[in-house]
């Protein structure tokens, strides 16, 4: 059991070796000596706070501009129309329809793929 253990330890170390050299030769050596790998870039001041814009998370969200607007509530109501978190939504309208629901949904929904009867269209 041994032979056949140290067998496949030697045989994966050899591989492992194998790949790791061929590895390495395919990375480019520098054509000159003088020649820098180039330098990572620093961000400047104004490309950093323009990446944390909004960000609650920056140093500067504390100080951010904030708008003076103060929304009426006109802008409100439009805002939560159909939303049914909104106090106002208990008070939508009632659809209108004439009673017959069944047939109001047909209506509605004879020309959309989902149909269910094609030839009433």
């Amino acid at each position: 059991m041994f032979p056949k253990l140290s067998l496949s330890l030697v045989a994966a170390l050899a591989i492992s070796a194998a790949g790791g050299g061929v590895a390495r030769a395919a990375d480019p050596a520098p054509s000159s000596v003088d020649e820098a790998p180039p330098k990572p870039h620093s961000p400047t001041n104004a490309e950093i706070d323009a990446a944390e814009t909004g960000n609650p998370a920056s140093t500067d969200y504390p100080n951010r501009e904030i708008s003076s607007h103060s929304p009426t509530n006109a802008e409100i109501d439009a805002a939560e129309t159909g939303n049914p978190r909104s106090p106002d939504y208990r008070n939508r309208p009632k659809l209108d329809t004439d009673g017959n629901v069944n047939a109001e949904w047909q209506r509605l929904d004879a020309d959309t793929p989902a149909n269910p009867n094609p030839e009433n269209r």
